[in-house]
């Protein structure tokens, strides 16, 4: 009797949403500063407004991705799950190619790149990486996507090993 494989289920960071989230806070603190000073001053305040906006918008963006425990990524006997970037599991042998890239190592470090038949990758909702999206389109002529592990609270060579598991498929 063959021991069923257990599903990885891969969230974002937890620590890395927190460094960002108070690294936003410092920035927001930064801009309530000078534009308290242009108005203090009796400058114009366009520009500080400006970045004041913009520090309050990242702001909410990274308290939103901290506040968040949804799975990212879950890896099955299924497919490789990616909920909000795929309606469905992708299924194992729509995936032909696989790479695990290097990273910077205090930052989670690495990525892995996973390429997919172009009906599959035509079928995905791929984010933006200066929006801290996790799952990111791959640049290249090849069709894939990469998950970034910098944000992740599993390390890309763990996801990787785990795919590895179920794919490739055994060819006849």
């Amino acid at each position: 009797m063959a021991l069923e494989l257990k599903t990885l289920i891969v969230r974002r960071s937890r620590r890395m949403a927190g460094l960002n989230l108070l690294f936003a806070s410092g920035v927001f603190g930064l801009a309530v500063a000078v534009t308290w000073q242009a108005w203090q001053q009796g400058e114009s305040l366009g520009a500080s407004l400006l970045f004041l906006a913009i520090a309050a918008f990242w702001g909410v963006l990274m308290g939103q991705q901290f506040r968040d425990d949804s799975p990212k990524v879950a890896i099955g006997k299924d497919g490789l799950e990616m909920p909000g970037v795929a309606d469905a599991p992708i299924d194992w042998d729509k995936i032909e190619e696989l790479a695990l890239g290097t990273g910077i190592r205090a930052l989670g470090g690495g990525r892995l790149d996973i390429y997919v038949d172009p009906e599959t990758y035509s079928k995905l909702k791929l984010g933006n990486r200066w929006m801290g999206d996790l799952i990111v389109r791959r640049p290249g002529t090849k069709p894939g996507f990469t998950i970034l592990g910098a944000g992740l609270d599993t390390k890309p060579r763990v996801v990787f090993e785990a795919i590895r598991r179920h794919w490739p498929l055994p060819r006849d």
